[in-house]
Order: C-alpha cells, then sequence, then structure tokens
C-alpha cells in the first residue's frame, strides 16, 4: 500500500505535463509513432550519412517496425533485427501493411547472425540504453559495417529528465535519479489504481521490473568511453540535444550538468577499419 510521501508526490504529479510520445493508443499507433521518427530523423541527419538509396541499412533494435519501413521507403535494402521476437513480428506486419517485404531476425545485439562488413549503414534508434551490455553491442555493430560505412546512434542517456521509461505513469522529471525504487512503485501502483487497473499491484511490480531490467543505464560520459576504447570507429558527428528547452543546448557540454540537460544523444560514427 502506498504512503504517505507516495501521495503527496502523486497529488503533485498530476499537475505536471506529460511529455510528447506518441503512439501509446496500441502496437499499430506505436509502429506509426516510430515510422515519423524515422522519416523525421532521416530529414534532419541526411546530410552527414547521405542518400539512403541502394545501400543496405541494418535496423538494430527496430521495435515494430516503423523507423525500418521509413529507411526502406528511402531506398534502402532493410534488415530489422530486435531481442523481442513479438516486435519482430510485428515489424513485419506493419511493413506488409504498407506494401514492403522486410527481413527481421529475433536476435540480440551482442551476437549479431551476420558477416563482418555486411552493411554499408547500421542504425541504433532509441536501443542503445536498452541493450544489456552496450560496449559489447557497439563491437558488434561496428563489426557488421563495412571499411567506410557508418554506424548511427540516437539514444536517451540516463540523465535525462525522461530516462526512467516511465513518464507514461510518473511526469515528475528525473524521477529515476530522485526517487528510490519503492517510492516509484508505489508511485505506480497509485496510478494505476486511477486509471481502474484490476491488479495496480501486480502491473506496477511489472513495470518496476522492466525498469530495472530494460534500461542500462548508460549516460553521455560512458557512452563517449565505450566508444574511445572501440578500435576501427571515429565520431563524425555528435550531437547532445536538451528534451525541450533549446537554449539549454549549449550547457550540454559542462560536466555533470550537461549530464542531466540531455535528453537525447545522436552520433554518427564511421568504421576507419
Amino acid at each position: 500500500m502506498a504512503g504517505l510521501l507516495a501521495r503527496v508526490i502523486r497529488a503533485l504529479d498530476r499537475a505536471l505535463p506529460g511529455p510528447r510520445v506518441g503512439g501509446r493508443e496500441s502496437p499499430r499507433a506505436y509502429a506509426e509513432w516510430e515510422h515519423r521518427l524515422g522519416r523525421r530523423l532521416l530529414d534532419e541527419y541526411r546530410g552527414w550519412f547521405g542518400s539512403l538509396g541502394g545501400r543496405r541499412v541494418l535496423d538494430a533494435g527496430c521495435g515494430l517496425g516503423g523507423k525500418s519501413v521509413a529507411y526502406a521507403q528511402a531506398g534502402a535494402a532493410v534488415v530489422g533485427v530486435d531481442i523481442n521476437h513479438a516486435h519482430a513480428r510485428g515489424a513485419v506486419d506493419f511493413a506488409r501493411g504498407r506494401g514492403l517485404r522486410l527481413d527481421v531476425l529475433t536476435a540480440d545485439a551482442t551476437r549479431l547472425p551476420f558477416a563482418a562488413g555486411s552493411f554499408d549503414l547500421v542504425i541504433a534508434n532509441d536501443s542503445m540504453e536498452h541493450f544489456a551490455d552496450p560496449a559489447a553491442a557497439l563491437a558488434e555493430l561496428a563489426r557488421v559495417t563495412r571499411t567506410g560505412g557508418h554506424v548511427f546512434i540516437f539514444f536517451t542517456p540516463w540523465g535525462s529528465p525522461l530516462a526512467s521509461h516511465l513518464y507514461d505513469y510518473i511526469h515528475l522529471p528525473w524521477c529515476h535519479l530522485l526517487l528510490g525504487e519503492r517510492l516509484i512503485g508505489e508511485l505506480l501502483e497509485l496510478t494505476l489504481s486511477e486509471r481502474g487497473d484490476p491488479d495496480p499491484a501486480g502491473a506496477a511490480g511489472r513495470l518496476l521490473e522492466g525498469y530495472r531490467t530494460e534500461n542500462n543505464r548508460l549516460n553521455v560520459r560512458d557512452y563517449r568511453a565505450i566508444v574511445r576504447a572501440q578500435p576501427g570507429l571515429e565520431t563524425v558527428f555528435e550531437q547532445l540535444k536538451p528534451p525541450r528547452f533549446r537554449f539549454l543546448a549549449p550547457l550540454t557540454g559542462i560536466p555533470r550538468l550537461g549530464e542531466l540537460l540531455t535528453g537525447t544523444v545522436t552520433a554518427l560514427l564511421r568504421k576507419t577499419g
């Protein structure tokens, strides 16, 4: 049962605006949101990695396939990989609904079933923070990229206000840094109870388990250390972007403070050998 402190925080949390994340209504809606995100990222960063036409692209952590479809529609020969079999199956179905045939495999990013140098471009979009071993995953992404090819990374670092990935239930920024797990669990249970969940305690427990296991707590400093330790990769471009207030972008370069103000890390890495 939730304690007094959790109830007070929950009362305040109701007044806070939720994040602007779409696709929460259904898996189909989420795939559509992924598709919009994929198209937006292509438009914004195409100048860095060029046209996808005729290029072999790996979508690592493809989710429900929306981004993979966006890359295929841009002319790429896309292969999707996701550790979740239901997601992989959903990606195939979403592509089929768009009139595309998409190759999707269920596999761990740390053990990819491809030969070295198989892809011109590897994209890990909203994936790096979820890999169980991000260093091993980056090594694999580099291995399957051809020499001269690129790895494109887009992820939410642990210091971000939204890094808990619980923002559908708790709107408090940095809740994962400000609150202990027990209090987070109580807030989840209160929220679910208010929404009429028949088993709020059980559902809160499952969400909390996902919170513990599905985010590797990768921050900006550790991400950079992983890249530096990976032979044969060089950073072509890196951008630290605040989640909402773009005027704060210059502050993201300040150690410690920047970790808290960075909403997303975007980077393009080139394989040099």
